[in-house]
């Protein structure tokens, strides 16, 4: 399954993305004119009502009504012609286009903040922002996964979960790989290794058929503080608040190999369940008891509702709460290809046409063995941890 896409098909795709979103029939504007259903960027004169601030209630309703489709989540608009005036329509809450929400720093109380947190030109930026593809992720793909590192007491290291780089300082993870019961209590938590790709190759290089590309070193960076969530339970069935911070000994440097991903601050963020969604896993295989992989991986699963996922585990006696996702469940696919502690991941354009990626949950538990038909894996959810997790950051 796995495909490899050099930089040629990527272009080709980009290319047959224009042709695609020229070849759409007619659309009809708010105002009842004929007009081009485009990428919103192309459309100078709605473009610049996005660009307004503070952006009013009546212009937010006029953007939300000129939706006529996506390119991936990328929304287009009814582009008007160039000569038809742009009437303010009232205030409406009905149709709601949102993917460009009223500004949500004046209109949600929910959303959380942090200076010590990255700002969305910072986080969530991969280079190719690519959501297709096989199974084998690229060189610069998803440059926030961490690899934890554990010293054994013959004093051998390795690597057993996964994480993500949410600051200069600071790597998400699960407090199971913290003191999960199934890890070892002679086990040290000792370090975190940022920009990995390939745990066989002193540095990583790949070929595309037309030149070479490689990274830059990896960096391994002692752990100064673990943080498990004080109501974690290492014993309950139920995997509750199994989410950690690792603080690392120093702040790293970000590249195009080592950047951190977005946590789901914003209400519009918080507030998704992602039912019926299919989100990104990425990893190593790497887990308390297993390795698989020595090659970065990835892979998309289907979120299921809550009942479903309920209905399917209390087989197992396990009751799952709204502050967990539940993904999977298709024969051989599962987070298992990625890490204990890993990521579960969205890909989300804002208002401004700002493209994020965003750690909607970590890995937590699934069946054994993993990738079971009718078995979802289940997930952390972060959105429900974020004031948790702005409350633990220090300098």
């Amino acid at each position: 399954m796995a495909l490899y896409y050099s930089i040629i098909i990527d272009l080709l795709f980009l290319l047959s993305l224009k042709v695609y979103v020229r070849a759409d029939p007619p659309c009809r504007t708010p105002n009842n004119d004929i007009g081009e259903c485009i990428i919103i960027k192309e459309c100078t004169a709605l473009y610049a009502i996005l660009q307004k601030r503070p952006l009013s209630s009546a212009d937010a309703n006029f953007l939300r009504q000129s939706q006529c489709g996506f390119v991936g989540l990328v929304p287009k608009v009814c582009c008007p012609p160039t000569t038809s005036p742009l009437p303010t329509l009232p205030a409406s809450t009905s149709n709601p286009f949102t993917s460009i929400p009223v500004n949500t720093e004046e209109t949600n109380g929910g959303a959380v903040s942090s200076n010590l947190l990255p700002d969305k030109f910072t986080c969530g930026q991969d280079t190719n922002n690519r959501i297709f593809g096989g199974e084998k992720a690229e060189l610069d793909e998803f440059p926030w996964m961490a690899l934890i590192e554990y010293e054994k007491p013959n004093r051998h290291r390795g690597f057993y979960c996964g994480g993500v780089l949410i600051s200069k300082r600071y790597v998400l993870t699960a407090s199971h790989c913290l003191k999960g019961k199934d890890l070892p209590k002679t086990w040290k938590l000792v370090s975190v290794r940022l920009g990995e790709y390939d745990t066989e190759q002193d540095r990583d290089c790949v070929n595309n058929g037309f030149n070479t590309e490689c990274s830059d070193p990896t960096v391994n960076v002692p752990v100064e503080e673990r943080i498990a969530h004080e109501k974690y339970d290492p014993t309950d069935l139920n995997q509750y608040h199994d989410i950690a911070l690792l603080r690392l000994i120093r702040d790293v440097q970000y590249t195009n190999y080592i950047k951190p991903i977005c946590l789901p601050l914003a209400e519009e963020e918080k507030s998704k369940t992602y039912n019926g969604n299919r989100l990104t896993v990425a990893g190593w295989g790497k887990t308390e008891n297993r390795s698989e992989s020595n090659v970065k991986l990835k892979l998309q699963v289907p979120v299921q509702s809550q009942q479903t996922c309920n209905s399917i585990y209390s087989a197992a006696r396990v009751t799952l709460g709204e502050y967990q996702i539940c993904a999977g469940g298709e024969k051989g696919k599962d987070s298992c290809r990625g890490d204990s502690g890993g990521p579960l991941m969205t890909i989300s354009t804002d208002k401004d046409g700002e493209v994020n990626w965003y750690a909607a949950g970590v890995v937590s538990f699934g069946p054994s063995p993993c990738g079971m038909e009718g078995w979802p894996g289940v997930y952390t959810k972060v959105s429900k941890y974020v004031s948790w997790i702005v409350s633990k950051l220090k300098p």
